[in-house]
């Protein structure tokens, strides 16, 4: 046992010092996949914009708004500049999981933010490969309801039912934990806003609560459904970012709904864009 805890800490050392020979392009490429992020989500608000005003189209996710962004002039560019951007805020939140260089700690509350920035980690992974054959090949397999696919995978293991519904939880942890850092702007502490953005920190402050509460409403959604799906063991019930926005537009003043939390999106990527600019990144523990 001392042999594989000295084995482990000697291997967090490499980690640890070649992070910090990394640090300035690792920085670079979380910037660089902030800015990637906030296209996306901007994309994805703008879409749903127009559906609550009227204006036709779908509700989509975010692999339908890269689908949208490829679709541009010079759209497989593009895709090939998002492979790099996703990719690299994949690691950046990957190393934030593993590293912890923003000492989240190891309590119940750090554990569960540090769960989340491995799932976006992942997450981010998956949406780069599909943006790379988006740009290699024009194509891309894009299921309709990738989220009840995943639901039925987890399903069918061992004690599916209740690890769906801990995914559920989670989820609504980390909703709940949004909306709480929208509300008092906690997420402040990490900006260091500067030129024009001091300038306009009141105003950017805004965006950013109105982009993460918004935010926390879709992942609201999504956690309530995941737990409907392991309740009634239905993983068609389980829902993604496009089946969650069909939903508020379903509601009464749906419309109303939808246009509220489609600005907030909206919001979300131009917030992900400021911290692109302003946020203070430590990849080093």
């Amino acid at each position: 046992m001392t042999d594989i805890k000295q084995a482990g800490q000697q291997l967090q050392g490499h980690v640890q010092a070649a992070t910090r020979h990394a640090a300035p392009g690792l920085e670079a490429l979380a910037r660089f996949g902030y800015a990637s992020k906030g296209v996306v989500y901007g994309m994805l608000g703008i879409l749903a914009l127009g559906v609550a005003l009227g204006r036709g189209g779908a509700t989509t996710d975010t692999k339908g708004a890269l689908l949208r962004l490829d679709d541009l002039p010079a759209g497989h560019a593009l895709m090939w500049l998002m492979v790099v951007g996703l990719l690299g805020y994949a690691l950046w939140q990957l190393l934030r999981a593993a590293l912890d260089p923003e000492h989240q700690g190891t309590g119940g509350k750090g554990i569960l933010k540090r769960s989340g920035y491995l799932l976006s980690g992942v997450a981010n992974i998956a949406l780069a490969v599909f943006a790379a054959q988006l740009a290699s090949s024009g194509t891309a397999a894009r299921d309709q309801n990738s989220e009840a696919q995943a639901a039925g995978q987890v399903m069918a293991l061992p004690g599916g039912q209740v690890l769906l519904a801990l995914v559920g939880v989670a989820l609504l942890g980390l909703a709940g934990s949004q909306l709480y850092t929208a509300y008092g702007a906690k997420f402040m502490k990490r900006m260091a806003f500067t030129d024009i953005g001091a300038r306009y920190g009141q105003t950017l402050t805004r965006v950013g609560q109105v982009g993460i509460a918004s935010r926390a409403v879709l992942m609201t959604i999504i956690g309530v459904f995941a737990l409907l799906a392991a309740w009634r063991g239905s993983a068609g019930t389980a829902v993604g970012i496009s089946e969650a926005l069909t939903w508020l537009r379903g509601q009464p003043s749906g419309n109303v709904l939808l246009g509220i939390v489609a600005l907030g999106t909206l919001c979300y990527g131009a917030w992900c864009i400021v911290q692109a600019v302003y946020r203070r990144i430590r990849v080093e523990g």
